[in-house]
């Protein structure tokens, strides 16, 4: 038996881009954990990832599968990659030639966080006149929010936080999507520092704190505003940083001035006397640490909530002391030159729309799209399970005048919709580079073990699709490597074998860099209270603003209780939530409801419940907690159509509606109404 140690880095969209040490044994994975040596990994990973063994060696899908019979059906016949490759070709060429190139949609996401990889079909769109897709699902609505005030995805290094006093984690459960910061945390807390967690319900991070407060879901924007309205009459503002470093103003201290603890009591729920106390912790603490996690985001409002609790270290100036400050991502860290993987010039010759692709359902489904969407090509994504308005995405799925290609490690509950699916491989079998946005190391990972069967990586798959139309343009000739040499070297970084003893180079910003002491992101330097956000109706200053479904008189009536979908402490993402030994540890779905709402309802613990509103209907198990507040019910996410009895997962209840500014779902801003099955 022949044992071996490599370094991998985890491809998760999670913002901790965890330093892998991987053990083979021969020539099969048998082992996952963290690299002690990488600065931010520190050696710990989490319990996901760690049995990430069980998917590399799982039920992988071996060869590329051709449909038969009815759409849905889940029935493939395994071909040769000639034959898939030969379909896939002449179908789009049917399409190009009937409807034009736009009538084809890429679909892709976060499935792989690696530069080269993640984004490869996209050179094939630039090239080809596909329609283009903006990227809304995600982290679109949190980063309008932090650009307008910040300017840039920068901040403080999470390692600053041994320099801190208090830790304030703001709509991030940190112990299940971000574990490796509560090492930080831990350092501090015994340097002395409290931990403060805001967050609407009692999360594993929250029952760590010393203090949780449970705003309603969407009123962050009415709690901060109320918070400086104090820090500013009690004297525990930063005078000199406020008139230096921002456009605070008169007119910015009169808005506060109306917005007291007492106007934001009965908005956010919590008790006048504990917004002050807390105002007063947070205003007198020596360096606080404001980590913003992407959770309180996912409202109708979340661009404007986001960017008021980014204002607080401007009025403190918080942002003076090192251990102080807010971070919402280091994605700006270390500017990467990604043109090698894009080929964006090409648009230049063949400028194409660009569709929502958080509104596929409506896309797919009769959606003012002219030419229609005929041709669907899915990689590194699961929308029959991520996307909102989920029952509209999967009837556009099953439309038999729909061509799909779904490229997957495992059998999705999108691939069992597709056309065509093609075997890829997982990050373990193929190179690629991989930045963060928690943390400032770029890293670099080669292939551990051979691929699985005929799984080909979605560089290779994209260039062979290209190549097939008539495309040979030489970045459909580069391999992975060249690929990966190109976009160092456009970015002014040097080749992997040279970075020094590890497979990782720290791009650290200087200190004067990660505080700003040089200036904001925006064009005069300065931190911005005035957001400027391009819709009008949107406030003008950071206050609550009352547009998402809690607020909307008619649907409260009818759908009384808030509805959340958090991510899940077992599983990242839905290639887990298929394994057999998941389902089995985690057990059926529940609904997690407070025992008051429960008992006016009938409902005791334990009771299957139909949860319900406007867009469908599911059933879960009724879990009574008073981790959840009154008027709040939730479901941690990640589950797969087959663990609901509708055979549909938990996004058939999210809404699709637009969210100023920037676009994209509202995954927590939802209004249902819960009865005894």
């Amino acid at each position: 038996m022949t044992e071996s140690k490599h370094f991998s880095t985890c491809p998760m969209d999670c913002p901790s881009a965890c330093a892998l040490e991987v053990t083979q044994t021969d020539g099969r994975v048998t082992g996952l954990r963290g690299n002690r040596d990488h600065p931010f990994t520190r050696g710990v990973i989490c319990g996901k990832v760690a049995r990430y063994v069980e998917i590399q060696n799982g039920p992988r899908l071996t060869s590329p599968l051709l449909r038969v019979g009815a759409k849905g059906a889940d029935h493939f016949r395994p071909v040769t990659w000639e034959v898939a490759l030969e379909r896939i070709v002449t179908e789009l060429q049917r399409v190009i030639q009937r409807s034009g190139p736009q009538a084809v949609f890429a679909h892709f996401y976060a499935g792989t966080m690696g530069l080269v990889q993640r984004s490869a079909v996209e050179r094939l769109v630039h090239r080809a006149g596909f329609s283009r897709m903006a990227p809304t699902i995600c982290a679109s609505i949190a980063g309008a929010g932090w650009l307008a005030g910040v300017g840039r995805k920068i901040g403080p290094d999470p390692a600053e936080m041994r320099h801190s006093d208090l830790i304030l984690l703001w709509g991030i459960n940190a112990v299940s999507t971000h574990i490796n910061l509560m090492t930080f945390v831990r350092e501090a807390r015994q340097q002395g520092a409290r931990l403060v967690v805001v967050d609407p319900y009692r999360t594993r991070t929250a029952r760590l704190a010393d203090q949780h407060l449970d705003p309603r879901p969407g009123t962050d924007g009415a709690l901060v505003a109320a918070m400086i309205h104090v820090l500013l009459e009690e004297g525990l503002s930063d005078p000199e940083f406020l008139a230096e470093r921002t456009d605070f103003d008169p007119e910015v201290r009169e808005h506060f001035r109306q917005r007291s603890p007492e106007w934001a009591a009965p908005i956010t729920g919590l008790d006048p006397a504990v917004i002050r106390a807390f105002a007063r912790d947070y205003g007198r603490a020596r360096a606080p640490f404001l980590k913003i996690g992407f959770g309180l985001s996912r409202q109708a409002n979340g661009a404007v909530n986001l960017h008021a609790v980014s204002c607080l270290p401007a009025v403190t100036g918080a942002w003076r002391r090192v251990g102080g400050g807010a971070l919402l991502s280091t994605s700006d860290c270390v500017r990467i030159d990604d043109e090698a993987v894009l080929q964006s010039h090409w648009l230049a010759q063949r400028p194409s729309r660009i569709l929502d692709m958080s509104r596929l359902g409506a896309l797919l489904t009769g959606a003012a799209v002219d030419p229609p969407i005929e041709a669907l090509l899915t990689f590194s994504a699961n929308p029959a399970a991520a996307c909102p308005d989920l029952s509209a995405v999967r009837r556009g799925l099953l439309r038999e005048d729909l061509f799909t290609v779904v490229h997957e490690q495992v059998m999705t509950d999108t691939a069992r919709l597709a056309d065509v699916v093609l075997p890829a491989t997982t990050f373990l079998e193929h190179e690629d580079l991989y930045k963060s946005y928690g943390q400032t190391t770029l890293q670099w990972a080669k292939p551990v073990v051979a691929p699985t069967g005929a799984a080909r990586c979605n560089h290779d798959v994209v260039d062979a699709i290209a190549r097939g139309l008539g495309f040979d343009e030489p970045p459909f000739r580069r391999s992975v490597a060249e690929t990966v040499r190109t976009v160092l070297a456009d970015s002014g970084l040097p080749p992997p074998e040279s970075w020094p003893n590890h497979p990782w180079l720290d791009v650290t910003p200087s200190p004067d860099a990660a505080h700003f002491r040089h200036g904001f992101g925006q064009a005069d330097g300065r931190f911005h209270f005035r957001p400027g956000w391009r819709d009008p109706a949107m406030p003008t200053l950071p206050d609550h603003w009352p547009v998402n479904r809690r607020d909307r008189a008619d649907e409260a009536s009818r759908y009384p209780l808030d509805f959340m979908t958090p991510p899940d402490h077992a599983v990242l993402n839905s290639t887990f939530a298929g394994l057999d030994t998941v389902q089995k540890r985690r057990g059926p779905p529940v609904l997690m409801l407070n025992p008051a709402d429960a008992a006016a309802r009938g409902i005791g613990d334990g009771q299957p419940v139909v949860v319900f509103n406007d867009l469908g209907r599911l059933t879960l198990t009724a879990r009574l907690t008073s981790d959840v507040r009154p008027g709040l019910c939730l479901c941690e996410s990640n589950r797969v159509a087959d663990e609901f009895p509708e055979g549909i997962g938990l996004n058939l209840l999210t809404h699709a509606d637009r969210t100023a500014p920037a676009g994209g779902p509202a995954f927590h801003d939802n209004r249902v109404e819960v009865a005894p099955a």
